[in-house]
This record gives structure tokens, C-alpha cells and sequence, in this order.
């Protein structure tokens, strides 16, 4: 049964899927790429986001915060609790796992905190600019996946930059596995974004680290493909 915290699907309830997935996979000797979005943190951090009556710990902040700021940092703060208990839970389970296993968990977007990222300004963040679409992202192994692969190698081979478009995330992951090549699509990401690692709108940050709306002419046609073939795949779901 489909566990909710107001009317959302709680991360709890995500973690658990993906323990299941991986155990029905590796029960079948199948290999598991398992692309999991949730929902639970998502806007809008409303007071009434998980109900009513619902408890909200104190938020603790040394900034001069309005009401209405306080209020949806205070239920964001809740949703990263529960997404930080997710993906303990998940270290916890696969810690213990002989299967090898690979986590990675980020954020595809900064919360929105109020018009004019009103939040953010009200705690001295500045976010504008390129720096308003950036979040961490964590890479995690256990044991077993440790010795499944000379990391080491295997990070220096990967080229992978500071900073990275989350549309490469997967790709690289998959090169991290040594299965890079293994999918067309897959393969044109990470030639992609060793030319281009980060590429927002009309903006590319270059490999040499420059930031840069004037894009070479090769690499404007492999981002209009990449677009243009994101599209087909999003539509189609299944290439030929």
C-alpha cells in the first residue's frame, strides 16, 4: 500500500521500492539501473503541506526571517530531513548487501523559496546567475562495490568535473560501471559532456572552465541534437 505524509508519497515509501527492485533483480542475475524520482519535498511549502494539524519541529536560523519566508523553509526543512532519512535507510540496507551497489542522490533544482528567490535573499544566499540551478549531488558505494571495480582508475578515466549538468548525471554514472558504451544515447551524453559539462539554456561552461552564450559552431549542433533527441526520447519513450 502507497504510503502518504499529507497528501504526498513519502520518501520512506520511494526507499523501499528501490530495495525491492534491486532484490527482484538480483534474484533474476539482471544488472539494475533504477532511475528513482520523488515527490515528497517538492513545493509548495505551505503550513498545511502534510495537513492541518501537523507538528513542524522549530527552525533555528540566525537571519531576520518574514513570516511568510520562515514558514515554507521551515516545511522544506522537514521534506530534507525525510529525504536525508531516505537515503540512510538506503546506505543502512545496501551496507549490507553482497550485491554491488551504487547510489547517487541529488537534487534536479533549488527549491523554489518565494518569488525573486525571496528566502534565499532574506538568509544572504546570493542565487542568481548560473548558481540558482546548482545543487550537490552525493555518490555513494558499499562494500562490495568498492572491490567490483578499480575506482581509483575508474575516476581519473571519468573526466568528471566539479560541476556538472544533472542531464549528464546518469551517463557519467553508467561510464563510472564501465557501461558507458553500452547504449547510443549514453555514449553521445558522455562525449558531450566532456566537451561541455554544464550547458543551461543558451549558456555552455566549456571543458577549459569558461563560461561562455557564444557556442562553438560543432558544439552548437550536438546540443541542439542532444535537445532535439531528448525530445524523441521523452515522446517516444523507446529508441529504434
Amino acid at each position: 500500500e502507497i504510503a502518504y505524509k499529507g497528501r504526498w508519497v513519502t520518501d520512506d515509501y520511494m526507499a523501499g521500492l528501490i530495495e525491492e527492485a534491486l532484490e527482484e533483480s538480483a534474484a533474476a542475475g539482471r544488472y539494475l539501473f533504477h532511475y528513482t524520482t520523488t515527490i515528497q519535498n517538492h513545493m509548495s511549502y505551505t503550513a498545511d503541506k502534510y495537513g492541518e494539524d501537523y507538528s513542524f519541529p522549530p527552525l533555528e536560523t540566525t537571519a531576520a526571517l518574514s513570516e511568510e519566508a520562515r514558514t515554507m523553509l521551515t516545511v522544506y526543512a522537514e521534506g530534507v530531513r525525510d529525504s536525508d532519512a531516505m537515503l540512510g535507510r538506503l546506505v543502512e540496507t545496501f551496507s549490507a548487501s553482497s550485491e554491488p551497489v551504487l547510489l547517487v542522490f541529488w537534487g534536479d533544482h533549488l527549491p523554489y523559496l518565494g518569488d525573486n528567490q525571496m528566502a534565499y535573499r532574506e538568509l544572504g544566499m546570493d542565487v542568481d546567475g548560473l548558481a540558482g540551478f546548482e545543487t550537490p549531488y552525493v555518490l555513494w558505494t558499499n562494500e562490495s562495490g568498492a572491490k567490483a571495480l578499480d575506482w581509483d582508475r575508474a575516476v581519473e578515466e571519468l573526466d568528471l568535473p566539479e560541476e556538472l549538468s544533472a542531464a549528464f548525471l546518469g551517463a557519467a554514472v553508467l561510464e563510472l560501471t564501465g557501461r558507458g558504451e553500452e547504449n547510443p544515447w549514453f555514449r553521445f551524453l558522455n562525449t558531450l559532456r566532456r566537451e561541455a559539462p554544464v550547458i543551461q539554456r543558451e549558456t555552455c561552461l566549456l571543458a577549459d572552465g569558461t563560461l561562455t552564450t557564444d557556442i562553438p559552431a560543432e558544439l552548437a549542433e550536438s546540443v541542439a541534437k542532444w535537445r532535439q533527441w531528448s525530445y524523441y526520447k521523452l515522446k517516444y519513450e523507446v529508441l529504434p
